[in-house]
């Protein structure tokens, strides 16, 4: 992207106080682990970072069994609106909804977050289910809180104890890099 659409893209963001990057972005490739990143920038400047065991899987809902990336999954509502997954062997998950019902008929649609006990303690979990069928799950495992800043034809983010990060835009997706490391890509989580 040229110096100018990168402006572009930030000066409208300096007049309304919002950010063109507000919102998460998650990695768009993992490692052969699943580990991934998501970064969440906020329109005050601030950011976190987020290392992430990131699955994007099928699923499908028939009654109260959920397929879920090829794993038959038991589904129940509690009257208050929470979702909670039984994945079997005492495995049982309480979800909460985030923000409102998109589509009645379709009750799994939308995020769900809730927390999952890996290696003796409770890590955030984000839980996606879209439309086509796709669901993405995030299980932060570690964060690490900083801020950016627009500079030259991008932004700058620095997190405690980590190395500087370039970022620029590209249409749909965000590069990060860090100093001296390689181009990472990022699409909205």
């Amino acid at each position: 992207m040229d110096r100018r659409s990168c402006l572009l893209l930030a000066f409208p963001a300096s007049l309304s106080g919002a950010s063109p990057l507000a919102g998460r972005w998650r990695s768009v490739t993992t490692t052969r682990g699943g580990i991934g990143a998501v970064y969440e920038f906020r329109s005050n400047g601030r950011a976190t970072y987020s290392s992430v065991a990131l699955v994007d899987m099928e699923y499908q809902l028939a009654g109260n069994q959920l397929t879920l990336g090829g794993q038959a999954v038991g589904v129940g509502w509690h009257a208050d609106g929470r979702m909670q997954l039984n994945f079997g062997q005492g495995q049982v998950e309480d979800f909460t909804r985030q923000g409102k019902v998109t589509e009645a008929t379709q009750p799994l649609l939308g995020e769900w977050k809730g927390r999952r006990e890996m290696a003796g303690r409770r890590a955030p979990v984000s839980l996606q289910f879209h439309a086509n069928r796709r669901a993405v799950m995030a299980v932060f495992l570690k964060s690490v809180a900083g801020q950016y800043l627009v500079t030259g034809d991008g932004w700058t983010l620095t997190l405690p104890g980590l190395p500087s990060r370039r970022i620029t835009a590209e249409p749909e997706q965000l590069v990060i890099q860090a100093v001296n490391g390689d181009p990472h890509r990022f699409a909205r989580l």
